[in-house]
């Protein structure tokens, strides 16, 4: 009975078997069966494949798109592991435009999405921008894709390396080397160089670099690296070959009262200044102002101030120079000058005034152009030789380029010089002044002689350069104050003739002589 029911339910047993298995295939349980998810991913309108690889030129922007049978809940995009935009759509599809910035060379880019299962899209980006490329403008021109020569010859060693960038990718920096290299005659010994190295950062859309070449061969090397790591490098030489003299700008003086004079000036180069020395013509001896450094570029060689100061000799015939300045390419230029030393004192007056009233002279002016140690004025009576008056207008022990004096000293009118006496570094001299003075006559004196006869017509046919010291020096003649007892006609001389004063004049032991007679009431005397 027990076995026959056992058998009887065998059947039944297997068909609800079946009925579960068949529930649990719908339901999807133990299966291990996962719902479809699709991610589309494209780059520029080009769908990306999984586990593919693309090139790009620059960051690209991706359009991502998920689709699911079941809601989203989680959605990554990596870029080398690292998370970049995360988003949780809850919904059973997705769309996002997304900009990807990816590292130079190559770049793993993954979509993770989540919703009763994990889905993930991989796939491989790689990054390769074109390196920068240059359009040169200076010191040559180039097109884009034609580059440099391989030696370019400047005449000078000041040039500007400059051109204008073509990249997909903004230029980060540029690093110029230069590499000046000089060549050596003996085969065991090493070519001497000398390096610079320049940098430029964010040049922008171009670029301009100064450099400093020295004569001869230059080896420039260029690198320009963009934002994306992408370097192109030119290499080239410049090959100075220098062929213009020196400049030379000189101020120097025509004429010196001391026995030194500042010779100042400047002198340039376009490549570099090797020697500078100014030498004396009549015996070769040089002064020696700059000397030879090398051929390696330096800054500070492409100009020279001059300041320095040469003696002068007795003889000006040995005062003649000649500045020379080479270059290190070995351009040379001479500038020839001369320097006259004349120690003699300068003497200038702006006043010589006789006083005929307090019988003095007033000397106004000064001296210059020496080295003056003592200044004396003096008046002497021409007829007598006496020395009326001396005055000591400078003595400081010290010396001094300039020295002005204003000094009244007794005078005799018409019978007076007065000597300048200057003490300076060479000796004495004398400078001297003869004042003339000439008498007024009141406007009735001069009416009568006007209806008088022509004896009375007054001589004043003198000139001035018979008043003339010994030395060639005018005075300045002023007239005697009016208003002077001497000038008012008394009653005794009413109706007499007028006073006829001849003013013909002489010189006479360096002062005036008066030459004739004077005609008084009627009388010659």
């Amino acid at each position: 009975m027990i076995l026959d029911t056992a058998v009887s339910n065998v059947p039944l047993r297997i068909g609800i078997g079946v009925i579960l298995c068949l529930v649990l295939v719908a339901t999807g349980v133990g299966t291990g069966a996962a719902q479809a998810t699709t991610t589309n991913v494209t780059v520029d309108g080009e769908p990306l494949t999984n586990s593919g690889e693309r090139i790009v030129l620059e960051d690209p922007t991706a359009n991502v798109s998920v689709e699911s049978s079941d809601p989203i809940d989680l959605i990554e995009i990596r870029v080398n592991g690292e998370i970049r935009n995360s988003y949780r759509p809850d919904n059973r599809s997705f769309e996002q435009s997304v900009s990807l910035a990816l590292d130079p060379n190559e770049n793993t880019v993954e979509v993770i999405a989540r919703g009763d299962s994990v889905s993930t899209f991989k796939t491989t980006l790689t990054k390769n921008t074109a390196a920068p490329r240059v359009r040169y403008t200076s010191p040559f021109s180039t097109t884009v894709l034609g580059g440099p020569e391989n030696e370019t010859n400047v005449s000078s060693g000041q040039v500007t390396l400059a051109g204008d960038f073509h990249t997909v990718s903004e230029v980060d920096r540029v690093q110029i080397e230069r590499t000046h290299i000089v060549e050596t005659e003996d085969e065991n010994e090493d070519n001497q160089t000398d390096r610079k190295l320049y940098r430029i950062t964010d040049p922008g859309d171009s670029f301009s670099q100064d450099l400093l070449l020295g004569n001869g061969k230059n080896e420039i090397v260029a690198r320009y690296t963009d934002t994306n790591g992408r370097t192109n490098t030119d290499s080239f030489d410049l090959i100075v070959d220098d062929a213009t003299d020196p400049n030379i700008t000189l101020n120097t003086p025509d004429k010196s009262y001391t026995d030194s004079v500042r010779i100042r000036g400047e002198i340039r180069d376009e490549t570099k200044l090797d020697r500078v020395a100014i030498n004396r013509t009549s015996n070769n001896a040089s002064q020696v102002l700059l000397t030879s450094s090398g051929t390696e570029p330096n800054r500070e060689r492409l100009s020279y101030t001059l300041d320095t100061e040469v003696n002068l000799y007795n003889d000006n015939d040995d005062n003649e120079f000649r500045l020379v300045a080479e270059d290190a390419a070995g351009n040379v230029q001479e500038r020839t000058f001369t320097v006259e030393y004349d120690p003699t004192p300068q003497v200038t007056l702006s006043e010589n005034t006789t006083n005929t009233t307090t019988e003095t002279v007033r000397v106004v002016g000064n001296v210059s152009e020496a080295q003056i140690s003592r200044v004396t004025l003096e008046t002497i009576d021409t007829r007598s030789g006496e020395r009326l008056d001396i005055s000591r207008v400078y003595d400081a022990g010290l010396t001094t380029a300039t020295v002005e004096f204003d000094q009244q000293l007794t005078a005799v009118p018409e019978e007076t010089v007065v000597n300048i006496l200057v003490e300076y570094e060479n000796g004495q001299y004398t400078h001297s002044i003869t004042p003339v003075v000439s008498t007024p006559q009141e406007s009735t004196a001069d009416e009568e002689v006007a209806e008088g006869s022509d004896e009375s017509t007054v001589d004043n046919s003198t000139d001035a350069d018979e008043a003339e010291s010994s030395n060639g020096t005018n005075g300045v003649v002023n007239a005697a104050e009016p208003g002077s007892d001497d000038d008012e006609p008394t009653d005794d001389d009413e109706g007499a003739s007028p006073t006829l004063i001849p003013i013909r004049t002489r010189e006479a032991f360096g002062g005036v002589v008066i030459v004739g007679t004077i005609y008084i009431l009627g009388h010659w005397t």
